[in-house]
């Protein structure tokens, strides 16, 4: 689903490949496509591949990567030197650490009460994942708390701790960050979000339940053009 920063749908096409999404550009008129300033989107290389194939040499300055994304891939990096840390852990620890896997989820500023005293205590014993945590925090805090001058320069000397810490998972996730560094520095400038195309998603996927289903794709395609594609549907008087 493509959709303007308006909260508009423009098109809509199977699929997540790159002739998807080369589809849904196709109905851009051409002075649209001269006023596009910015195209927030995931990681997908299929997407980046047809915005490239689309707008030329301009998409270097259009392609945004969204924050959820990047937040996405730190958290899951986390999450993952936890799991593989609490295997040296002694048995009665092990319970400890499960009650608080989701805590290690959270932004600190959402860390609260017990489950703050928890992980603290944790923190000690669980480097690694103590220590990739600290490092998605910095993360976050570049992002927002960063300036937009001195962003890239922040991303590459925290990009130089993660390879100092040695953890493979959070190495795996910083080589990600590296490898869309330009277009994450885009969506920073340009403070381009998914934030309206999720709640978009999220709308659809109430219409298709209270819909419940389909009958087939094309029918499910014309419903959200309809509900969500901006059609004036003022009635005009022809006499």
């Amino acid at each position: 689903v493509m959709s303007s920063r308006t909260g508009q749908v423009l098109a809509v096409a199977d699929g997540k490949s790159e002739q998807s999404l080369a589809n849904c550009y196709r109905v851009l008129p051409n002075i649209s496509k001269q006023q596009v300033r910015s195209v927030s989107m995931d990681m997908s290389q299929a997407f980046m591949n047809a915005t490239e194939s689309f707008f030329g040499s301009r998409s270097k300055r259009l392609i945004a990567v969204d924050h959820f994304h990047v937040a996405k891939v730190l958290t899951k990096a986390v999450d993952d030197v936890r799991k593989q840390e609490v295997n040296r852990l002694p048995p009665y620890l092990k319970r400890e650490c499960y009650r608080t896997r989701y805590g290690w989820l959270k932004r600190n500023r959402n860390l609260t009460g017990r489950l703050r005293e928890r992980i603290n205590r944790l923190a000690k014993l669980m480097i690694d994942t103590s220590l990739s945590w600290l490092l998605k925090e910095q993360a976050i805090l570049i992002w927002y708390g960063g300036s937009i001058r001195s962003a890239r320069n922040q991303w590459l000397e925290w990009l130089a701790l993660v390879k100092a810490s040695g953890i493979k998972p959070l190495m795996a996730a910083a080589a990600t960050v590296k490898k869309h560094l330009p277009a994450i520095l885009n969506a920073m400038r340009l403070k381009a979000s998914n934030g309206l195309a999720e709640a978009i998603n999220a709308k659809i996927q109430y219409m298709k339940l209270r819909a419940k289903g389909f009958r087939n794709k094309q029918r499910f395609k014309t419903a959200i053009l309809f509900y969500f594609g901006g059609l004036d549907m003022t009635f005009h008087h022809i006499r």
